[in-house]
């Protein structure tokens, strides 16, 4: 095995790992998005009041947990490294579009749920609160989207 091979094996492994780990950080949101995007508010009296609560809890952890995310983007990041080190067009065309991908991603939780999360735990206005636990919802679903996006492009280039 030569160590571009090897490189990218490494790189996979990293990716895959990462991408899960997004996985689980936003799927578990689920619960309470589901009822916010999905279904009928009507069917789900407490649904904004639960996902609100959940929320404002989020903005109460310590930073520590806040931002253990930033560890999995070293993971993605140094795993995308990898693949661009070795310089092969295929690489350099999955790796850059999965790059994309996890900025996009990436600003989208800063753009979207981050100050939604703020603006949940601030706010006394139940309208704003509404908005705020819609656009959290959907940013999730974003990421979730471009994580698999993410997921099957590393998945290809991992194919000659």
């Amino acid at each position: 095995m030569s160590i571009i091979q090897d490189l990218s094996t490494i790189k996979v492994a990293m990716i895959v790992s990462a991408c899960f780990f997004a996985y689980g950080r936003y799927w578990a949101d689920w619960v309470f998005d589901y009822y916010i995007l999905w279904s009928d508010p009507a069917g789900r009296q407490n649904a904004f009041s639960n996902a609100a609560l959940y929320y404002a809890n989020q903005n109460d952890t310590p930073m520590v947990h806040q931002y253990i995310s930033i560890i999995n983007i070293g993971i993605a990041s140094v795993g995308l490294l990898a693949g661009l080190a070795s310089m092969r067009d295929a690489n350099i065309l999955f790796d850059g579009a999965s790059l994309v991908l996890m900025i996009f991603g990436l600003t989208s939780h800063i753009s979207s749920i981050r100050p939604g999360i703020e603006l949940i735990a601030t706010s006394k206005d139940d309208e704003a609160i509404a908005e705020a636990l819609k656009g959290i919802a959907a940013a999730h679903t974003v990421i979730v989207t471009a994580v698999t996006g993410k997921r099957q492009m590393d998945g290809l280039s991992f194919v000659d």
